[in-house]
């Protein structure tokens, strides 16, 4: 059985549950109130109450040896890093194993929380959620705890822990139910390698992004004062907007104007969508760009994207298996990278240090082609430039043909490879590109000719997911798919890329943390260190080295990696960085009249520096 290999590989398991008080960002402990444990081979409970306790610095447990058990293991490793414990080396979290089991299956619609995996394995006597609210409550409303309330806490937690470890064995023989003859080795180091990830994403929480505090509060303060002036003027360019308010009939005649008014999705009553999703499906319109920035400012009352912890930092909580494709799904409302563009110039390093933003080069036709084992697709990723490449063996361009030499063919490809990744139509090619459909069909049907040895294996892979209503990457994320769905669904196409992403990311996240690199947030296919500047150029080049080596170890072949140093305030290109500038400039222009004519101004007041910025571009 494959739980009592797990018994075999470890002398000590231990399930692991702890209560503490949160940071201000409800993100990492703050102070950790107790910890309960309970050896899983002999049943031993072991109870410990830390709240104003010194900090010894000693944990409970070998955290070399130990296989620590928990539910939402940065929970858990939090607390051990608040106390200065460390970070464990063998971590299960079942949270993550329920998601990969159920994410994508209807049994547990009620959500992945530990009631209800608990009830969905038939385990009894359970605490109910509105037990659990008012334990929680005794938890965050008070400072301190009578001997009887300490009691009541850790038996509380106790309760959590025994819960647990029935669910960890129900879980490990439903492991084993779906495993279809996966060797215990390969299953158990996956589990622990997705436990691991859960583990470096409690440090990079508690690392916090570094910004600039004073910048932030200026524009909270301001912004209510400058808002309306500035919305003004960026919806001369559109005109969709009569103040803060949405008009329908403007925004008609924008979508006529931008010839969209065909291809526009509409509601069942047969009006236009004007959901974000709709809006983000149109973006690479210009127009349709500025209208999204401008309903986030109207809708802005403060800066979206940070909360900003005790000790200046901003943090979230980083679900690493957040999406069905495995992707870190962080906060939208709390983590910078979530918020508008122009707002990451609040990011900054702390003295004598450097961010340092590490991203993968063209990462999904790198995986693509090493999963698939396309020689021309492998070829065109390692030529360097894989559009102008794409468009050589297109015969659309010359041998010699360059990105300086032939930008137009360039970027017709790239809109290609985009298009064929996530199951674009010609109609939508034909718009993107502004050709006609005919001509985006034999574009699309020249470009699965030059890379027919992928379409070849990824038509396989979706054959073999309808087959086994299951795709899985090689380290064993999976995804279930529903009754009656298509595996020519947009999402299935880009599955195993994604999620071949993701494992890659994870890899790569481990290894850096292992080698004590300070990561302090995820981005999709990035990662952005905080590195000190004596050591930034030695810390950068064995980064780039840890995630190439992080992709080969993945999908068997290495992947370039990029990095963008910010010393100060991060900066952008384009209208990102001078929307972000304009707006500080509005705050400054603002912060000049009123310290001139001693005058305060309300949000309904018009505002005296407007002669100032309104015949300035903002985009």
């Amino acid at each position: 059985m494959f739980l009592d290999y797990i018994k075999d590989k470890f002398e000590k398991i231990v399930i692991v549950d702890t209560e503490y008080k949160p940071d201000i960002s409800n993100t990492i402990p703050k102070d950790v109130l107790c910890i309960v444990y309970k050896d899983f081979k002999s049943g031993e409970i072991f109870r410990h109450w830390i709240y104003k306790k010194d900090k010894s610095g000693i944990p409970h447990f070998d955290m070399q040896e130990t296989l620590f058990v928990s539910f939402y293991a940065p929970a858990e490793v939090g607390s051990f890093l608040n106390l200065y414990f460390g970070r464990p080396n063998a971590v299960w979290d079942v949270y993550v194993e329920n998601a990969k089991l159920y994410k994508t299956k209807r049994s547990f619609k009620g959500g992945l929380n530990l009631l209800n995996t608990a009830n969905a394995y038939g385990i009894k006597n359970i605490m109910s959620e509105q037990e659990k609210k008012l334990e929680r409550d005794l938890i965050l409303e008070q400072q301190t705890y009578t001997p009887d309330e300490e009691l009541r806490i850790l038996n509380y937690c106790q309760r959590d822990v025994e819960t647990t470890a029935q669910v960890f064995e129900k879980q490990v023989a439903d492991i084993e139910r779906h495993s279809k003859g996966i060797p215990y080795d390969t299953l158990l180091w996956q589990a622990l390698f997705r436990g691991q990830s859960m583990a470096c994403a409690a440090l990079v929480e508690k690392h916090g992004i570094p910004v600039d505090v004073k910048k932030i509060k200026e524009f909270e303060h301001y912004w209510p004062k400058v808002k309306i002036d500035l919305i003004e003027k960026l919806n001369k360019d559109i005109n969709v907007f009569d103040g803060l308010r949405f008009n329908h009939i403007k925004f008609e005649k924008l979508i006529r104007k931008i010839n969209c008014i065909d291809i526009w999705p509409r509601t069942f009553t047969n009006k236009l969508k004007t959901d974000i999703d709709t809006l983000e499906k149109f973006k690479h319109i210009e127009q349709i760009q500025k209208l999204l920035e401008l309903s986030r400012l109207t809708r802005q009352t403060n800066l979206k994207g940070y909360v900003i912890s005790e000790d200046g930092r901003s943090r979230t909580r980083l679900n690493m298996f957040g999406a069905v494709t495995g992707r870190c799904t962080p906060s939208t409302a709390k983590y910078p990278f979530c918020a508008s563009a122009w707002a990451r110039n609040f990011m900054r390093p702390t003295s004598m240090y450097a961010l340092v933003y590490l991203d993968y080069v063209s990462q999904e036709p790198a995986i693509q082609a090493y999963l698939s084992g396309d020689k021309n697709l492998l070829a065109a990723y390692k030529s360097g430039d894989i559009y102008i490449h794409t468009a050589k063996l297109a015969k659309m361009v010359p041998v010699n043909a360059t990105k300086q030499s032939h930008p137009k063919e360039r970027s017709i490809f790239k809109v290609v490879f985009l298009a064929n990744s996530y199951g674009m139509g010609p109609r939508m090619l034909a718009k993107k590109l502004k050709i006609s459909i005919g001509e985006a069909k034999a574009l699309m049907i020249k470009f699965k000719k030059i890379y027919s040895v992928y379409y070849s294996w990824i038509n396989k892979q979706l054959n073999n997911a309808g087959r086994d209503r299951r795709i899985s990457t090689c380290y064993g994320w999976d995804r279930y798919l529903q009754p009656f769905q298509k595996t020519n669904d947009r999402s299935m196409l880009n599955f195993p890329i994604q999620s071949h992403g993701a494992e890659i990311l994870r890899m790569a996240l481990i290894n850096l943390c292992n080698e004590h690199i300070e990561v302090v947030a995820t981005v999709h296919d990035a990662v952005v260190c905080h590195i000190p500047i004596p050591e930034l150029q030695e810390q950068i080049i064995k980064a780039k080295r840890i995630m190439k080596e992080a992709a080969a170890a993945v999908v068997n072949g290495p992947i370039e990696v990029e990095s963008q140093i910010i010393k100060s305030n991060w900066k952008q290109e384009g209208d990102n960085q001078k929307l972000y500038e304009q707006i500080m400039e509005a705050i400054e222009n603002y912060k000049a009249a009123t310290e001139t004519n001693n005058t305060y101004y309300d949000n309904s007041s018009r505002s005296p520096y407007i002669s100032s910025v309104i015949n300035k571009s903002i985009i």
